[in-house]
């Protein structure tokens, strides 16, 4: 790799550690597929094709689908849900980058449960706020929800890495709740060991508990979950809420490992005081390794939201990071969009913010996923899981 390339790792390495807690200006894509500049959007004709379909909410286009190779239509075909992401790459590779997110997208509406819960999201987020909010708080003594915060969210709170403005909202809509207290840069292990110390401790009071993590803390509280504590413990967790989780790590931090970009990076960790073994604990093979057949009990609905940017939506903050993946596969600017999924859980992907996810600072937007979760959990519960 050149040093210019090494360059661009480094400053990847640095989008990695600060992405969660800045703003993106990557837009949501929903509405009337004729005011938007849909070309401008992607890459290439298929995914122009693809992505008016998927507004549109038309079934799958048979001329797009002669464009997919057949390995691909025989993965996804077997079995509804995320396709493999060795399918994706190669698709990304044969077609564009921006049609196979797009096919990730229309893959991971296959499964039932998950087009419920999508189509009752897109639902509730054109209910009128009154009307959405009064739902909620029909359901404010059901649920205690703790929030796992992202990096650095002690140094920057003003950045939304601590969840403020939705732990404001639910404080006004009188829904229970409290930030887990984490290290802000320590090691996925040390804060696994945290959140789950906390769902022990955590008073019921007749309310169940609803986890939230979003990008590094959904690996944290993946571990807790399936790892550290026991089916005893997770009784009252009735959801976890996924966003935009590093599940599976970054290939960013495992180049920021690599000499001689490491030598870099480990320097701006000193400078400015962050914790080494957190950003060594996102890299690719630790993350899988650390939940390679891991289980959450199955009382527990998983809520994943997946950002899915296409090239035209992707905010600079993240944008070197994107480019520098697309040679992976479809990605969000910092993790895979496979990588972000708990298998068996609810998918929701979210077509056009990045990593960042700027959507979680709406209030309208925090509404209705805290709804479409209540609706996952009833699911969940009306096919036994509880």
């Amino acid at each position: 790799m050149g040093s210019v390339r090494w360059g661009a790792a480094a400053l990847a390495a640095v989008a990695l550690v600060s992405a969660p807690g800045c703003a993106s200006r990557s837009p949501l894509l929903v509405g009337d597929p004729a005011t938007m500049d849909i070309a401008g959007l992607v890459d290439s004709e298929p995914a122009q094709r693809l992505l008016a379909d998927i507004l549109h909410g038309r079934p799958a286009d048979t001329r797009l689908a002669r464009r997919v190779p057949s390995p691909l239509s025989t993965d996804i075909g077997a079995a509804p849900g995320v396709p493999p992401h060795a399918s994706l790459s190669r698709l990304a590779r044969d077609v564009s980058a921006d049609f196979a997110a797009l096919t990730f997208a229309r893959a991971a509406s296959a499964e039932a449960d998950s087009r419920r819960v999508q189509a009752a999201f897109a639902r509730y987020l054109r209910d009128r706020e009154a009307v959405a909010e009064r739902a909620l708080r029909r359901r404010a003594g059901v649920y205690t929800v703790l929030f796992a915060p992202s990096w650095m969210y002690r140094s920057h709170p003003e950045t939304g890495a601590d969840f403020g403005p939705q732990r404001r909202l639910l404080d006004r809509l009188g829904i229970a709740n409290r930030l887990i207290q984490t290290g802000e840069s320590a090691s996925v292990e040390d804060n696994a060991a945290v959140i789950a110390a906390e769902v022990r401790a955590a008073p019921r009071h007749g309310r169940a508990l609803i986890l939230v993590s979003a990008s590094k803390s959904g690996a944290e509280v993946a571990l807790a979950l399936s790892r550290l504590l026991e089916p005893g413990e997770t009784a009252g967790v009735a959801a976890w809420l996924n966003i935009v989780g590093a599940l599976g790590g970054s290939p960013l931090a495992d180049a920021a490992l690599r000499p001689p970009v490491s030598w870099i990076a480990r320097g701006v960790f000193w400078l400015r005081g962050w914790d080494w073994a957190g950003l060594a604990s996102m890299a690719t093979e630790p993350s899988r390794r650390r939940l390679d057949g891991a289980a959450i009990p199955d009382g527990i609905a998983v809520v994943n939201v997946v950002a899915v940017p296409v090239s035209g939506t992707v905010g600079p903050e993240v944008w070197l990071g994107y480019r520098m993946l697309r040679e992976h596969g479809p990605n969000d600017g910092v993790v895979l969009l496979t990588d972000a999924v708990w298998p068996g859980g609810v998918t929701l992907p979210v077509l056009g913010p990045d990593h960042l996810y700027e959507p979680r600072r709406d209030e309208a937007h925090g509404v209705a996923l805290l709804r479409a979760v209540d609706l996952a959990i009833r699911l969940r519960a009306d096919r036994g899981g509880r």
